[in-house]
């Protein structure tokens, strides 16, 4: 990674101020370099929505006037504190802007908002003439790189990269891409659309299907992990014909759900690798509080796995040619 320009501005809500860096941080800070970099490939290996940079007029003028880097970042600064002063529940932060150029993805631009966390931390006190250790609280720590960041946007000549959080007070609703960004229609993030489509499933499996809900939920996982795996999206086609197979009827009616949900045929997946290793495995959980965490590739190999259903409508999970047993403490 090379490093172009790095700046931090402080949005201090309790203050109600904004205190702006003057000077950007040095290039050679190799201690800012390593949380930048960490925050990026933490962004990288989540989810987040992709939009078109010709949509988000503020974002292209940041990224087509980038010489001015420092103005530019001022100015976001100061409109984003404006934006969120008003809602309650979005706490203070930084907002750290940086321009970089990166091995894999060559040029960007990252806007991170930095929210403060709750530390306790020691302090070194005088009573008079004595020295007294003190606790305290600190209301101004950054999150660490590998928490991930809630709200933060990665930039490059084409693509913007989105991950937010929405807010909720007495104010109201609160998200940065429609009420900051003014994005006027925003793509449900593909782990929404995920769970529709499996609801959908399972709710018309219930009328059309007389396997069990296990059964079912396994079919669609693997059905949108093969998908990915073989396309790189979510194609619902697809997982129709693997779960429903030849009941034509209950297809017609689960294409008929996504499209009142507004979910279409083939889901777009900007973060393929992401998602697969997502997907990649079933979590089951039986009724005792066992849980157990099986690789996709296995649940249809009876010589690893048996579900086997007992007379008196239980299911037994048999689990096959174990070479050794690991405990993880």
């Amino acid at each position: 990674m090379r490093i172009l320009n790095i700046i931090d501005h402080i949005l201090d809500k309790d203050s109600g101020n904004a205190v702006l860096s003057q000077k950007e941080i040095p290039r050679d800070n190799l201690e800012v370099s390593k949380y930048v970099e960490k925050v990026i490939d933490k962004f990288e290996n989540s989810e987040y929505v992709e939009l078109d940079l010709s949509r988000i007029p503020m974002l292209e003028q940041f990224w087509n006037g980038r010489e001015e880097f420092q103005q530019l970042t001022e100015k976001f600064a100061l409109d984003y504190f404006e934006a969120i002063k008003a809602n309650e529940k979005i706490p203070g932060g930084d907002l750290l802007f940086f321009n970089v150029e990166l091995d894999d993805l060559g040029p960007v631009i990252g806007i991170a908002k930095l929210d403060y966390t709750k530390r306790y931390i020691h302090n070194v006190e005088y009573d008079e003439d004595a020295l007294v250790n003190n606790i305290i609280q600190n209301n101004s720590i950054l999150p660490s790189p590998g928490q991930g960041v809630k709200n933060m946007i990665l930039i490059d000549a084409k693509k913007v990269k989105i991950r937010e959080q929405q807010y909720t007070g007495e104010s109201g609703k609160w998200l940065m891409s429609k009420d900051f960004l003014d994005v006027k229609t925003v793509p449900n993030k593909v782990s929404t659309n995920v769970k529709q489509i499996k609801k959908s499933i399972q709710k018309i499996s219930e009328k059309y299907d007389d396997a069990d809900d296990f059964t079912i939920t396994s079919k669609t996982q693997q059905a949108i992990h093969d998908s990915l795996e073989t396309d790189g999206v979510i194609d619902n086609d697809y997982v129709a014909d693997v779960v429903f197979e030849q009941k034509e009827d209950a297809k017609a009616e689960f294409k008929e759900q996504l499209s009142k949900k507004a979910i279409e045929p083939v889901v777009t997946v900007p973060n393929i690798n992401y998602f697969e290793k997502k997907y990649e495995r079933q979590k089951i959980k039986l009724d005792n509080g066992i849980e157990i965490n099986v690789p996709i590739s296995l649940l249809k190999d009876r010589d690893a796995i048996e579900f086997e259903t007992n007379p008196d409508g239980s299911t037994s999970v048999v689990i096959k040619n174990v070479g050794s047993l690991k405990s993880n403490f």
